[in-house]
């Protein structure tokens, strides 16, 4: 049926004026009814949140996706910006875990603090038998910058006992288990100084006590804290952490062409310094830091990872960090 009839009549009919009147009410009355709900929909949502509030929910949401659609070998994980003092992934960060050879961030800022720059180091024969050869020499001299960036680039055990046992010996420690220990409740007064509570050492180099027990514990929130600090603080001796090589003439006049345990430097992107561990207790971990747009540090750490999965999940973890750096400009 036709609501409007043909007619010739421009004039209508008194019917077809009513069938308007109704159809006009009809569209007043449907018009009134969507204002209405968009209204009460609009202010439902912006009651509780703001534009900028719901902005940021979904870009956080978007972030947390996009590092656990990576596939991560790591127990823990933990990305940390340096400038803002925030956070921008985080897993497993309270969590326990044994360090191997990051254990070595805190042997380099002990030696910093008790060896002075003008100290000339002497390798003893003793601290040669650590598990490892970097080629250190017996007797063989070092300036304190340099044999820590040797250590630092190499991992070397050796390195890292003779640093031991001359602050040892320093303070009346000749022998070279009192040595040690000495050196080592060192680093365990430092972490405490520094507040990290959940952290300590049991050897200077991180390697494995017995078959049960690792030389350093820590949780990624404090081994973040602690590289933090000392990247702050000696920049210098982890300059030689970034490159996969670096050459080195002792004080003896010995070269030594040192090769990085890290070598996947060149993978990420402005890289500022970088550590390695590995041990059978610990598994694989890497804590390494980059340079974001505003000159600040970014640091990406992963533990309880394997060997060679280390590298690939902190090359997962740092190129997704830097693209979205790039795009929301964290």
């Amino acid at each position: 049926m036709k609501i409007i009839s043909e007619s010739h009549n421009d004039n209508l009919t008194k019917k077809e004026g009513g069938y308007l009147a109704v159809l006009f009410l009809i569209l007043v009355l449907a018009f009134s009814y969507i204002i209405s709900n968009k209204t009460d929909v609009v202010y439902a949502d912006y009651g509780e949140f703001s534009e900028e509030e719901i902005a940021m929910q979904m870009t956080d949401d978007r972030i947390e996706d996009l590092y656990k659609n990576l596939d991560l070998k790591a127990s823990s994980v933990l990305i940390y910006d340096s400038s803002s003092k925030k956070n921008i992934f985080a897993k497993n960060t309270e969590t326990v875990y044994p360090l191997a050879s990051l254990t070595k961030v805190m042997t380099a800022i002990v030696a910093m603090e008790e060896i002075s720059k003008d100290e000339n180091i002497t390798i003893p024969k003793e601290a040669l038998s650590q598990t490892g050869d970097n080629g250190l020499l017996a007797y063989e001299k070092w300036g304190r910058d340099d044999l820590l960036k040797f250590v630092l680039i190499t991992s070397s055990n050796d390195g890292t006992r003779a640093l031991a046992m001359h602050v040892g010996s320093k303070n009346g420690f000749t022998e070279e288990e009192k040595a040690v220990e000495f050196f080592v409740s060192k680093m365990n007064k430092k972490a405490k100084v520094l507040g990290l509570t959940n952290t300590i050492f049991y050897n200077e180099s991180g390697l494995d006590v017995n078959p049960e027990k690792n030389g350093g514990y820590s949780t990624a929130k404090e081994m973040v804290a602690l590289f933090d600090y000392a990247i702050s603080k000696y920049p210098e001796i982890f300059e030689s952490t970034i490159f996969s090589s670096q050459s080195f003439v002792s004080l003896s006049n010995k070269s030594h062409e040192a090769q990085n345990t890290n070598q996947n430097t060149g993978k990420v992107a402005g890289i500022s310094a970088s550590k390695t561990g590995f041990t059978s207790i610990a598994g694989g971990n890497l804590i390494i830091s980059f340079k974001s747009n505003n000159g600040g540090n970014v640091i990406v750490l992963a533990l309880g990872s394997t060997f060679i999965e280390r590298f690939s999940d902190i090359e997962k973890l740092s190129s997704t960090t830097i693209n979205i750096i790039n795009e929301v400009q964290l």
